[in-house]
């Protein structure tokens, strides 16, 4: 694992500032380079008024390619679509948006083999791959189940795969499409961003066991070699 950065902050406003301008140095840094950027970025309460924020900034729109961690499988319509959330903050600033599945109306294992198969176009690695995590210690939609083991263990060459949460979120009992870890830990950089006394020592438990812990956030971090950056607020 690489070094892993903390910024915590007891403001909101400075810690949407601080990943706002952390999310444009990843863009910008990325289009001079190679011309264009590709980012995983969340679902969730938290990212919401980062999002905002990040669609008023004048970036280099048109040159970036934005994609959630992870999906539910409901309509891009549906409130619990991630990719509908994203869609609903950049869809006017001129970046493509890929959602991970084309099709909701099939089951989780197909869906991730579809999601799979569509990310195989893409210009690996990624150039910011930006995390939130639940107090449980799950991240994107590697939740506990039967597919939690295959989604952490799947090589290089299995990007997404299907997910059936058991038991069953309350606040989304719904069937998922997640990355996988091989595909969350390519990235250039990683960040992950909290809020709350809980979730923060849930990270920095999970960073201390390494791979040893029992949580997906920190199997996932622990098998990461790019620079890590936590930003955490109350």
């Amino acid at each position: 694992m690489h070094e892993v950065e903390w910024l915590e902050f007891d403001d909101r406003a400075a810690m949407v500032w601080q990943v706002v301008n952390d999310v444009e140095i990843a863009v910008e840094c990325a289009v001079d380079a190679r011309g264009c950027a590709l980012l995983a970025v969340p679902g969730g309460k938290t990212p919401v008024p980062i999002f905002r924020a990040l669609a008023a900034r004048s970036l280099n729109w048109p040159k970036v390619m934005l994609l959630p961690t992870d999906e539910r499988l409901v309509a891009e319509d549906d409130p619990l679509s991630n990719a509908g959330l994203i869609r609903a903050h950049f869809g006017t600033t001129g970046a493509t948006i890929m959602p991970l599945c084309e099709r909701v109306d099939i089951n989780p294992g197909a869906a991730g083999r579809a999601a799979d198969r569509r990310l195989r176009v893409l210009q690996w690695p990624f150039d910011l791959v930006w995390l939130g995590m639940g107090e449980d210690g799950h991240t994107a939609s590697i939740l506990p189940g039967p597919d939690f083991e295959a989604a952490l263990s799947a090589p290089l060459s299995r990007r997404a795969c299907g997910v059936v949460p058991d038991p069953p979120p309350k606040e989304a009992p719904v069937a998922r499409v997640t990355l996988t870890r091989a595909a969350l830990v390519a990235t250039r950089t990683l960040m992950l961003t909290i809020s709350g006394d809980k979730k923060r020592a849930v990270a920095r438990q999970a960073i201390e066991d390494g791979p040893r812990s029992a949580t997906a956030i920190g199997r996932v971090l622990a098998e990461c070699s790019a620079p890590i950056k936590v930003v955490w607020c109350k």
